[in-house]
């Protein structure tokens, strides 16, 4: 399966909480990192998602928020500490390359303005913010 999403990140299925009509997915990545998915109880059904099954979290670049400092309160559920490689800039947008604390890599694509206003540079500790609905599953 080829996908346009650029994050793709193989897990295994922690946990599966049912609610009334979205399921939490939860999952580890093998160098640990931790992702929360929402998706549908009819996904979750049809795809027959399994506790310690190994899947695919994916998400679009352009979904992935970068902050610097603590992130406190706030509702996604995703918050994953890192350190920036690489900037890359263009016209109206920047890619921003994070290396996460385990190793695990996460691309974002963020206005320049909002790079200049963050004063993102290479090597500057970040925390990347993707909202739990915004991860995909695919196995």
């Amino acid at each position: 399966m080829q996908i346009s999403a650029r994050n793709k990140i193989l897990a295994t299925i922690t946990a599966i909480n049912k609610g009334m009509v979205n399921t939490v997915i939860s999952l580890e990545a093998p160098h640990g990192t931790e992702l929360s998915s929402v998706i549908s109880n009819y996904s979750v059904h049809e795809m027959q998602l399994k506790v310690q099954e190994s899947v695919t979290a994916f998400f679009k670049a352009s979904h992935v928020m970068i902050a610097t400092g603590e992130v406190l309160n706030i509702s996604a559920r995703n918050k994953l500490k890192g350190v920036i490689a690489k900037i890359e800039a263009g016209a109206v947008n920047s890619e921003i390359n994070v290396t996460l604390l385990n190793g695990d890599k996460v691309v974002a694509i963020i206005t320049n303005e909002s790079a200049k206003e963050l004063d993102l540079k290479d090597g500057k500790e970040v925390i990347v913010v993707i909202k739990s609905s915004d991860v995909m599953i695919a196995k």
